[in-house]
């Protein structure tokens, strides 16, 4: 299984890189999950919404990495990208658009989301205390209850006019799985503070393995039965840090990392782990360079039919994974609310040991689609 490059693939690996970053530094050594697909494709729909030619269509393509300035273009690319991941049985993706009642969107706006994201629109009297749960209540239902509550009720009140939802859920069979009576408990050791024990699951296999000198890792690829997913984890060597492979790793690239493996005996040693993490993305997006939307410059004049003035006003993104010896569920959902502004074998006679003793980042990535997942594990969490 190779790494393809389409359009958008290479756009969606920078926007994670970036994101990557950013998420990273705001929560220093803890465990990170999120979807870099799910956060583009729900900030696109509004996007779908901005005003052609104003700084805010300018700031979001740049921010969002997309590979055209064109709304058809771009709108054709997720219709694409949503088209192929539909195909894979353990992967489901869902995008729905809430609007205020007495509200309409814009006819345009309408149609692109409907046709082109497969996104509905659903009326909602946002002022009601129970608008919070429709939402949930969709999330939930999308993502197998793994996402609850990404909204609460203080973030909709009578001026928002509407909430745009990513949610994306995925539970993938190892096509190598480990032996539950091989786990046993060993140590794991932070970068900072004292080693704690985790279930270290273990497997002797052919995989596809490199060595990374380049970034001070060595990395493997494992995949997932009936899909074309697979998860691609990169270990630091023991005197290199995951911060260091982190800063190296945004200057390459996971599909040339990919084509540098080779089909090798490897004793793979992973820990089981079960990470959660929420955060809300304004202030990330900003250092994106993508600030219009949030202020009362936001020319979204194409998301409404009235002219009314609007913005956005946060983007909420909730992700779980949960990893173990039959493989892995991971489920993400990301919000926008919009408001009123104010390989060949390679032969070994020992296999390479690959012991995820110690911080180490993830991906669980498509071949035609690129990035869905990404984590980082490295403090406590392990099942």
């Amino acid at each position: 299984m190779t790494m393809t490059d389409p359009s958008g693939n290479k756009q969606l690996e920078q926007f994670s890189h970036a994101l990557h970053e950013l998420l990273s530094t705001a929560n220093p050594g803890k465990n990170l999950i999120y979807s870099p697909l799910s956060i583009q494709m729900c900030v696109a729909m509004v996007r779908m919404g901005a005003e052609e030619g104003t700084a805010t269509a300018r700031e979001l393509d740049e921010g969002l990495r997309l590979s055209s300035s064109n709304v058809d273009k771009i709108a054709d690319g997720f219709e694409a990208a949503l088209s192929s991941l539909r195909k894979c049985r353990a992967l489901k993706l869902a995008n729905r658009l809430f609007i205020q009642k007495n509200c309409k969107p814009n006819q345009r706006f309408a149609s692109l989301l409907e046709k082109k994201f497969h996104s509905k629109p659903q009326i909602l009297d946002f002022g009601s205390s129970s608008a919070a749960d429709s939402i949930n209540s969709w999330v939930e239902q999308e993502t197998n209850k793994l996402i609850q509550n990404i909204v609460s009720p203080a973030a909709l009140n009578d001026g928002t006019r509407l909430v745009l939802v990513n949610a994306i859920y995925f539970k993938g069979v190892w096509s190598i799985k480990f032996d539950e009576e091989d786990t046993q408990q060993e140590d794991f050791f932070p970068e900072q503070g004292k080693p704690f024990k985790v279930s270290m699951m273990k497997v002797v296999h052919n995989f596809l393995y490199a060595e990374l000198p380049q970034l001070g890792a060595t990395a493997i690829k494992m995949l997932y039965t009936d899909c074309d997913l697979c998860m691609i984890i990169i270990l630091p060597n023991e005197n290199a840090g995951l911060k260091s492979v982190e800063q190296r790793l945004a200057s390459s690239s996971l599909q040339v990392i990919a084509g540098q493996m080779s089909r090798t005996k490897v004793d793979v040693r992973l820990p089981k782990f079960r990470v959660e993490f929420e955060q809300e993305l304004s202030s990330a997006f900003k250092k994106l360079g993508i600030k219009r939307i949030f202020s009362d410059e936001a020319e979204l004049g194409q998301l409404l039919e009235s002219q009314a003035a609007i913005k956005v006003s946060q983007i909420l993104h909730k992700a779980f994974i949960d990893v173990n010896e039959v493989g892995t569920e991971a489920a993400a959902a990301t919000a926008a609310v919009v408001s009123l502004r104010s390989l060949p074998v390679t032969p070994v006679d020992r296999p390479k040991l690959f012991h995820a003793n110690r911080p180490f980042y993830y991906a669980i990535c498509d071949r035609r689609q690129g990035i869905l997942f990404v984590g980082r594990f490295t403090a406590g969490g392990a099942t």
